[in-house]
């Protein structure tokens, strides 16, 4: 399976973000295997010996989770499964506008905390 994106934040953290524009009660579980694999790489130097983000010195931290979906649809099972990520993955639910063909707005940014 392919990620959906990763990019680096203005403070050269990786950012693993996992896009769904119908519920999916993956969306969690897909966005935590796509995190840990984005960490192990990052773990054993990979980025750099691909010559991934050539030019940006990328942080000594794990990547953050971004889990984004239009803020109505969410599955309802979502906030269940997100909640039982483990608190050393920085996760966050990012709900946007129902309408985010016509233009992306962020309507909504929680982070996810472990129960």
């Amino acid at each position: 399976s392919i990620l959906d994106l990763l990019t680096v934040n203005h403070q050269g953290r990786l950012v693993v973000i996992e896009l769904k524009a119908a519920e999916d009660a993956q969306l969690p579980l897909q966005g935590l295997d796509y995190w840990l694999r984005v960490e192990q790489a990052r773990v054993r130097g990979e980025f750099a010996r691909r010559g991934l983000f050539a030019g940006i010195e990328l942080a000594d931290a794990p990547p953050l989770l971004y889990l984004v979906a239009p803020r109505l649809r969410f599955h309802r099972s979502f906030n269940l499964i997100a909640n039982c990520i483990v608190p050393e993955v920085e996760a966050y639910r990012i709900g946007l506008n129902t309408n985010w063909r016509a233009g992306v707005k962020v309507h909504e940014v929680e982070r996810l905390q472990a129960i």
